[in-house]
C-alpha cells in the first residue's frame, strides 16, 4: 500500500480533469440557485388579473413575520389573531383579496397557519373560536397521538415520544425563521442533485479501465491491485463528499444571506408540528445536511462497485438513476411497518425532511433511537461492507479475466 498516495493523486487528477464533472457541477449549482429563489419569481394572478408579484408578497409577509418574532404562541397572540381574522368577510369567493384581510388579518397569517396545522380549523371555525392556549396545545398533543396510531408506533415508541414531548418548553416562542425553513424546503432537491452528481461523475470510474483496456497499465504499480482499488474508492468518495459539502454550504449561505439568519433557536415544532424531539429549526438543518454528506459516501461507494461489477458506465448510470427515480416515486404504506421503514430509510428515498424526522425509531435493547441517530452509522457500515465486496469483485476479475 506504499504507493497508495501517488495513485490516489493520479485518480483525483483523472476525475477532476473530466469536462463531464464540471458541466454537471455547473448544472447542479444553477439548479440550487433557481430552487432557492424560485418562490420570488412570477406574479400572483386571480381571474387573469395580476394582484401582486411574488417578490412583493414575500417582502410584505416577511415584515409581518419579523414583527411577530420573539413572541410566545400563547393567549395574547392567539386573541390578537382571532381579532384580526374576525374582520374578514366570509361571504366572498376569496377572502384573501379583501381589504379587511390585508389590513387586519394578514399580519397574523403565520399564526393562523400554525393554528390550522395543529387543529384543522378553517376561517369560519377560527372566527367562532374562543382563543384558549391550553386547548390549542391539547389539540396538538391529540394530533400527535393520532399520527402515532396511524403509523403505527409500538407502545415503547409512543412512550419515548411522550417523554420527548414533555421536554419541550411551552408555550412555544415564534421567531422569524425564513432562511432556515427554506433550507429545509431545499433539502429534497439538493439530495436528488447530490445523488445524480455522484451517479453521473463516478459511473465510469472503474468501467473506463476495462473498456479502454488500460487497467494493465494501472496494475503495473509496485503494490499491485489493492492500492489501485483503494485509491479509486478514496478518490470517488473525496469527490462525492466535496460535492455534497459544497452544495450544503451553497444552499445555506444563499438562504441565510438573502432571507436572513435569524431564528436558529426557534423550536422545530413550530414549523414541523408532528415531531416531538426537542431541537431547534437550526439544529434540524444541521442534522439534515450532515446526513446528506454521510449519504454521499454510501452513494459513491455503491456507484463505483456497480461500475466494477457490470464494467459499463451506461449500465451503472441507468441503475443509479432508476433507483433515484424509484426512491422519489414509490411510497410504501406505513401500515407495512418493517418494509416501509427499510424503504424510507434507504439512501434513494431517505433524503427528505419527513424521513429524516420520522417518528418511527429503531428499538435496540429497549431503547429507541431516531432515524437521524442510527441511519448515518448504518450508511457508514454499509459503505465499508460494499467497499470490501467491491475489492473482491475487482481482484477476482483481474485473475479470471486476463
Amino acid at each position: 500500500m506504499r504507493n497508495l498516495g501517488t495513485i490516489y493523486k493520479y485518480e483525483m487528477k483523472k476525475l477532476t480533469g473530466k469536462k463531464l464533472l464540471w458541466v454537471t457541477a455547473f448544472l447542479c449549482v444553477a439548479a440550487i440557485v433557481i430552487n432557492v429563489f424560485a418562490g420570488l419569481i412570477g406574479t400572483y394572478y386571480v381571474d387573469g388579473k395580476p394582484i401582486e408579484s411574488n417578490y412583493e408578497a414575500f417582502r410584505k409577509d416577511q415584515a409581518y413575520r419579523k414583527n411577530l418574532s420573539g413572541r410566545y404562541i400563547a393567549q395574547e397572540l392567539l386573541q390578537e389573531t382571532v381579532d384580526g381574522y374576525s374582520h374578514v368577510p366570509t361571504n366572498v369567493a376569496r377572502y384573501s383579496l379583501t381589504e379587511e384581510y390585508e389590513t387586519y388579518a394578514r399580519p397574523y397569517s403565520e399564526i393562523f397557519n400554525l393554528i390550522r396545522s395543529w387543529t384543522g380549523m378553517d376561517l369560519a371555525s377560527l372566527q367562532n373560536w374562543e382563543p384558549n392556549e391550553a386547548a390549542l396545545y391539547e389539540a396538538r398533543a391529540q394530533r400527535l397521538e393520532n399520527n402515532w396510531q396511524s403509523i403505527p408506533l409500538t407502545d415503547t415508541e409512543k412512550e419515548f415520544w411522550r417523554n420527548k414531548e414533555s421536554q419541550i418548553d411551552t408555550p412555544l416562542i415564534y421567531y422569524y425563521h425564513e432562511g432556515y425553513e427554506n433550507i429545509l424546503n431545499c433539502f429534497l432537491t439538493v439530495g436528488v442533485l447530490m445523488l445524480l452528481f455522484v451517479a453521473i461523475c463516478l459511473s465510469n470510474l472503474f468501467a473506463d479501465e476495462h473498456i479502454r483496456r488500460t487497467d494493465q497499465l494501472v496494475l503495473s504499480s509496485i503494490g499491485g491491485k489493492a492500492p489501485v482499488y483503494w485509491a479509486k474508492i478514496l478518490a470517488g468518495v473525496t469527490v462525492s463528499v466535496a460535492a455534497a459539502t459544497i452544495m450544503t454550504l451553497m444552499t445555506m449561505s444563499l438562504n441565510l444571506g438573502y432571507y436572513g439568519a435569524e431564528g436558529f433557536e426557534m423550536p422545530f415544532q413550530s414549523c414541523f408540528s408532528t415531531y416531538s424531539y426537542p431541537i431547534t429549526i437550526g439544529q434540524a438543518c444541521l442534522i439534515a445536511y450532515g446526513i446528506l454528506i454521510v449519504a454521499s459516501i454510501l452513494a459513491a461507494v455503491f456507484v463505483m462497485v456497480i461500475s466494477e461489477l457490470f464494467r459499463s458506465g451506461i449500465v451503472t448510470l441507468a441503475i443509479s438513476a432508476g433507483l433515484i427515480i424509484l426512491g422519489n416515486v414509490i411510497m410504501i404504506p406505513t401500515q407495512y411497518r418493517v418494509i416501509a421503514q427499510i424503504w424510507d430509510w434507504s439512501p434513494m428515498a431517505y433524503l427528505s425532511t419527513w424521513n429524516v424526522f420520522d417518528p418511527r425509531t429503531l428499538t435496540l435493547f429497549g431503547q429507541c433511537f431516531t432515524s437521524w441517530q442510527v441511519v448515518p452509522a448504518i450508511y457508514i457500515l454499509l459503505s465499508v461492507v460494499l467497499a470490501v465486496v467491491g475489492k473482491y469483485i475487482y481482484q477476482r476479475y483481474q485473475v479470471s479475466g486476463r
